[in-house]
C-alpha cells in the first residue's frame, strides 16, 4: 500500500497512540499548542514502509508547525526521533 487510507483502523490507532504518548501537545521545540494536532511521520511514509505504524516514527505537531516543516522534513528528522524516543521512554515508565 503506497496511498494512505485515513480511515484505516491501523492508521487511526497509530495516530491516536502517538498523540496520547505526546500528551496531546505539539512537540516542536518552542511550541506547546494543543489545537489542530496532526501526527507527522518522522521518516516519510514513502521512504519507510516498514515504519508506517511504528509510534517511534511519529510525532505530534500542530497544523502551523507541521506546515512550517513542509519540504524540510529531513532537517528535523534527528531532533524528532530523539523527542519521540524520549516520549516513548516516559510512556513505558508511567
Amino acid at each position: 500500500m503506497t496511498k494512505r487510507d485515513w480511515d484505516d483502523p491501523q492508521y487511526k490507532a497509530w495516530r491516536m497512540t502517538v498523540k496520547k504518548r505526546d500528551g496531546w501537545v505539539c512537540q516542536m521545540p518552542g511550541c506547546s499548542s494543543k489545537k489542530a494536532l496532526k501526527v507527522h511521520h518522522i521518516i516519510t511514509w514513502a521512504r519507510a514502509p516498514s515504519m508506517r505504524y511504528d509510534p517511534g516514527n511519529g510525532i505530534t505537531l500542530c497544523r502551523k508547525c507541521h506546515d512550517s516543516i513542509s519540504k524540510k522534513e529531513t532537517h528535523y528528522q534527528r531532533v524528532f526521533l530523539a523527542i519521540a524516543s524520549k516520549n516513548n521512554g516516559k510512556r513505558k515508565g508511567s
